[in-house]
């Protein structure tokens, strides 16, 4: 094979492997002791699609650990007081939830993450929801534009006032 055959073969690797973003993506769960009241509960990782993901009721998310569809990729048990990790295969098109059934749900109990998938996810949990801060970002850091600083809307421009008042007439 020529010299010129194996740039054409590596590049070619190359943008496969870059345009596909992340074939695996490990997910880093820490659960303090109190997580779910200190029982055990279930993540559940799924494919879907975002508009969908927005309407989906905690019950109807739920009952796919007992009857799991084409779109869940991995069921597992959490455990309070650990750090565990997961390998998840990233999904060919669409988004990936990971979602924690806590026993009392009180806020943010499903997380999205959305194309381009980055490698790794740490995801804090507190009592009964997913910590806020342990949520990504849209884009991997490196990819976000940095955004442009605002500038107060600018009102309409007033005429300048002369430097010295005139002189009336008939005044001294």
């Amino acid at each position: 094979m020529s010299a010129r055959m194996y740039q054409l073969t590596a590049l070619a690797a190359l943008a496969l492997l870059s345009g596909c973003g992340a074939s695996q993506i490990s997910l880093n769960v820490k659960s303090p002791p109190g997580t779910n009241l200190g029982r055990p509960m279930y993540m559940l990782v799924r494919q879907v699609d975002p508009k969908q993901y927005a309407n989906e009721a905690y019950s109807e998310v739920a009952s796919k650990v007992g009857a799991p569809d084409n779109t869940v990729l991995q069921t597992s048990v959490i455990y309070p007081g650990t750090i565990q990790r997961f390998q998840v295969k990233a999904p060919a098109e669409g988004a990936l939830a990971v979602s924690f059934l806590f026993t009392a749900p009180d806020g943010n109990w499903q997380l999205l993450l959305s194309p381009p998938m980055t490698n790794a996810v740490d995801i804090e949990l507190t009592v009964s929801r997913i910590l806020s801060n342990s949520i990504p970002p849209a884009l991997p850091q490196e990819q976000q534009a940095a955004a442009p600083e605002a500038k107060p809307p600018e009102g309409p421009k007033l005429p300048e006032l002369p430097k010295e008042m005139p002189k009336l007439p008939g005044g001294k």
